[in-house]
């Protein structure tokens, strides 16, 4: 069974996130809301999701493979924590939230984890053609309603009265929701024209139609909310591109842009508004016939005025924030909130008339308290500053990603939205379905795309580290530095001449003081190619000793997922004068590690459970820096000591591997392949003391320790 499911991941995983949408547009549409209210439709839907999202964590698991899951899974338990306090309450709808959000922190988020780059982008895509396609069906139907000037009122799939057509000043047309359809629409036309240079002739002109009539739609949808978020837009996409191009023709366009936008606006409503004066009669009977005190002359909204120009959300918003301070941590729960604010204070606006929040952030401190809140902000800014580093580093290789571009855009239409509208999380909402689902792109296949880099061989990786190693070694014999190979690869240069077969990389080691000197030397000949990343110049390096790296190069594997891009090294390791088992150090290496795994991605793919146990560490470990742990355990190492043995001090060891301290004074050199590189002279008793007396003879296959597979690439040559 789980051969077939793995064969077909991929298509169980598209036939779902399409399922979603369709779900999700037929809720919006009121005419196929029925497909939506179908309770066979709902539950397949809901039992698909949770069989993935298990499948995903017992056996893919993702929790290991996806960079800030985390947050979410620290939100998903304090979620459940929230609906046991309040669970005399009642708690069917909380059981609801806590399996949509199952299905969105694993199964919508991890979706891209298990397939490859190629079907990743398929699924991203298809998700957003889907969306489309039922978007422009009812954008389309919706304007035919405006031109015919209908309005009418019906009961949706709820048992709402709701108003359809053009009623009011404002185009609902077959959407449950103008405001929130005009934010689709809007999505809609950020995606396609991102999209719109990679379609041949007759989908680009199939778009430009779509872009059109989603435009006109939001002008005669009376969406103030849609209005703001479309400008913020425009402006984030002229910045980015003029950031990019960085030149006078791309500013002018930046320009162009932005009084293209406002002018096309001002174009429709003037047109729409003398279209709606010329059929005045037409407009005053239907007003008759609706019993509606508007004549629906203009698009100028009748259901604001000065004195409530936010349509009653100051008052919902005040009267939400009066509850928080009375459950301030974990809040009041998305489903028991009525009863709880009832008991409380029945006379408060929302609770009178039962209003939702009109706004997301207020409504996550209100149902999960400052703890949903803090996880979940963490993890949308965290994804927010991903993004934005990406642009930097596109900026320097001088690329341009238009799904970058695109996700940054929709992510804001998303916040911005969130300050006047309820429910992303909270349900299946088709806001917080992209939301999930374009984190999960962009962590599993953006942020990761190397298409400027060309991925490297063992064989080619293996000389690109030797290219390392000679910049130190002629630096080093340039300085008058005594370094020496030290551990795998001293042992490859004595028993192999050259590097272990089933190893790959390069260590050195040095006394403290010329370890230092090494450092200052790098940093001061400021090499075009060879660089040095330590916890002093990175504070997001994980490590406490530093590297030495080819800047042309980066690697990935399943072990670091890391913002900071390790290319291929070889690691210095710094010897101090021995102490016995230090606690402090001890103590200090497991603080540092706590801190890495929980602020910095590093995940051990060996340590099951307990990454789950750091991943609730991080509530504590977030307020410190891996920096911090690092700095105490160079000074605590480094604190001198008469001592006739040295040893790299700054790890917790189960056992002493002390060596002479004038072990490395010595040095000689070695064949290493076919380069010559130090090896202490006395290099007998270094290997003995690390590996026992009978290192000459090769290990058995068992026995063959092999650092985690990793991929890495270099930057093609321009």
């Amino acid at each position: 069974m789980l051969k077939l499911i793995e064969k077909n991941y991929f298509k169980i995983n598209l036939a779902f996130i399409l399922i979603v949408a369709v779900y999700c547009m037929c809720g919006l549409i009121v005419p196929l809301q029925f497909i939506s209210a179908n309770k066979v439709v709902a539950g397949g839907m809901t039992l698909l999701g949770i069989l993935l999202a298990t499948y995903n964590l017992v056996i893919k698991k993702v929790y290991l493979k996806i960079k800030t899951i985390e947050y979410l899974l620290l939100f998903f338990t304090f979620n459940i924590i929230t609906s046991i306090l309040v669970i005399s309450y009642g708690y069917s709808t909380n059981i609801k939230n806590t399996l949509i959000f199952y299905i969105y922190f694993l199964t919508v988020f991890p979706i891209f984890t298990g397939v490859t780059r190629e079907e990743g982008k398929k699924i991203y895509d298809y998700f957003f053609y889907t969306v489309t396609v039922f978007n422009i069906f009812g954008v389309l139907v919706s304007l035919i309603q405006f031109i015919l000037l209908k309005g009418y009122r019906v009961h949706d799939y709820k048992g709402l009265y709701i108003r359809q057509g053009f009623v009011e000043s404002r185009l609902f047309g077959i959407l449950a929701s103008p405001n929130f359809l005009s934010l689709i629409s809007l999505i809609v036309i950020i995606f396609l024209i991102t999209k719109i240079g990679s379609f041949i002739k007759v989908y680009k002109n199939i778009s430009i139609l779509a872009i059109v009539l989603n435009f006109i739609y939001i002008v005669l949808s009376g969406s103030r909310t849609a209005f703001i978020c479309m400008m913020i837009a425009v402006v984030i996409y002229s910045i980015v591109m003029f950031y990019q191009k960085g030149n006078t023709k791309s500013l002018l366009k930046v320009v162009m842009a932005i009084i293209v936008v406002l002018f096309s606006y001002k174009v429709v409503n003037f047109t729409s508004e003398q279209y709606l004066k010329y059929n005045k009669e037409r407009l005053e009977a239907q007003d008759k016939k609706l019993e509606n005190k508007d004549n629906n002359l203009s698009l100028e909204r009748t259901d604001t005025s000065e004195e409530n120009i936010s349509n009653n959300r100051f008052a919902i918003w005040k009267s939400t924030a009066s509850f928080v301070p009375k459950k301030p941590i974990f809040g009041y729960s998305g489903g028991n909130w009525y009863e709880i604010g009832k008991k409380i204070n029945p006379e408060e606006y929302i609770i009178k008339e039962h209003y939702l929040t009109h706004n997301g952030y207020l409504e996550i401190l209100f149902y999960n308290g400052l703890v949903g809140f803090i996880s979940m902000g963490i993890f949308v800014l965290s994804f927010f500053v991903s993004m934005i580093k990406r642009i930097f580093r596109d900026k320097k290789e001088d690329l341009v990603n238009k799904d970058l571009l695109s996700m940054i855009m929709i992510l804001m239409v998303i916040l911005v939205s969130n300050l006047f509208l309820s429910s992303t999380f909270y349900g299946i909402s088709l806001l917080g379905i992209i939301l999930f689902l374009m984190a999960g792109y962009f962590y599993s296949i953006v942020s990761t795309d190397k298409s400027n880099f060309k991925k490297l061989d063992i064989d080619r990786i293996k000389e690109v580290e030797l290219g390392v190693m000679d910049y130190i070694h002629n630096i080093c014999n340039e300085k008058g530095i005594n370094y020496s190979l030290a551990y795998g690869s001293l042992l490859g240069a004595v028993r192999h001449k050259g590097f272990i077969p089933w190893d790959d990389d390069l260590d050195i080691a040095l006394k403290r003081d010329q370890y230092d000197k090494l450092y200052q030397a790098i940093l001061e000949d400021n090499n075009s190619i060879y660089k040095v990343v330590s916890w002093e110049n990175d504070s997001r390096y994980p490590y406490p000793f530093y590297r030495v790296y080819d800047s042309r190069t980066v690697y990935e594997n399943n072990y670091i997922q890391n913002d900071i891009e390790l290319g291929i090294c070889v690691d210095v390791f710094p010897f101090d004068g021995y102490k016995d088992v230090n606690k402090e150090i001890t103590e200090l290496d497991m603080y540092r590690r706590l801190s890495v795994y929980t602020l910095y991605g590093i995940r051990n793919k060996e340590a099951g459970i307990k990454n789950i146990v750091r991943y609730l560490m991080l509530v504590v470990f977030r307020l410190t820096r891996v920096k911090t742990w690092n700095k105490k355990l160079n000074d605590c190492s480094r604190v001198s000591v008469d001592s006739e043995y040295i040893d790299y001090l700054m790890e917790s060891k189960k056992y002493s591997t002390k060596i002479d301290a004038k072990a490395l004074d010595e040095v000689v050199e070695c064949k290493f392949e076919d380069r010559v590189y130090n090896i202490p002279k006395d290099y007998d008793h270094i290997l003995t003391t690390i590996y026992g007396s009978d290192y000459m003879e090769i290990p058995p296959l068992e026995k063959r320790i092999q650092h985690d597979d990793f991929v890495a690439y270099i930057k093609k040559e321009n």
